[in-house]
């Protein structure tokens, strides 16, 4: 039997990978977010949007700087995700509270996660409002991902990527 839902819609369309989004202020502080509502929209040429809460640092920097990075982790560095995903950092240095390491991306100022196996560097191409949310389209300038993890197109077994089902619970990528 079929029942009416009139709360967490958006729990039908889940598991989504977890992953870390990356921004940086304009002095140059790198931010780190947790976030799942992700997905590719166009091939050619290559855009993926975001969804980010409005009242969230993250949708601040992202519409001061119009770039940002998805970082895709491995079951690995859950714990740094829950971190990122409970702590503000306006006034929080996640990197640091998450036992996170960054480095330089190759097209923008907003950092990669060195811990992650993926990262998605994009430039904002278009916000959208969205509700609660900031719907920010990147196009993607660059997209690297470890080779030990992804084999002709398709992620592999061993990488063990966090998918999020709703609330408090994940799951680990399995083939």
């Amino acid at each position: 039997m079929l029942k009416e839902i009139k709360s967490d819609i958006y729990h039908l369309m889940h598991p989504k990978m977890a992953f870390f989004l990356t921004s940086i202020a304009k002095d140059g502080k790198p931010n780190v977010m947790a976030c799942a509502w992700a997905t590719p929209v166009s091939e050619e040429p290559p855009i993926v949007v975001v969804c980010v809460s409005k009242e969230s640092y993250t949708a601040e920097l992202i519409k001061q700087t119009k770039e940002f990075v998805i970082n895709i982790p491995t079951k690995k560095i859950l714990k740094a995700l829950w971190i990122c995903g409970k702590t503000s950092g306006r006034d929080t240095d996640k990197f640091k509270k998450a036992g996170l390491k960054y480095s330089k991306a190759r097209f923008i100022k907003s950092p990669v996660i060195d811990e992650c196996i993926g990262h998605i560097e994009c430039k904002l191409w278009k916000a959208l409002d969205a509700g609660e949310c900031y719907a920010f389209f990147g196009k993607v300038l660059h997209a690297e991902v470890d080779d030990g993890y992804f084999k002709k197109g398709v992620w592999t077994e061993a990488a063990e990527i966090p998918l999020h089902l709703g609330g408090a619970k994940m799951v680990y990528f399995k083939l």
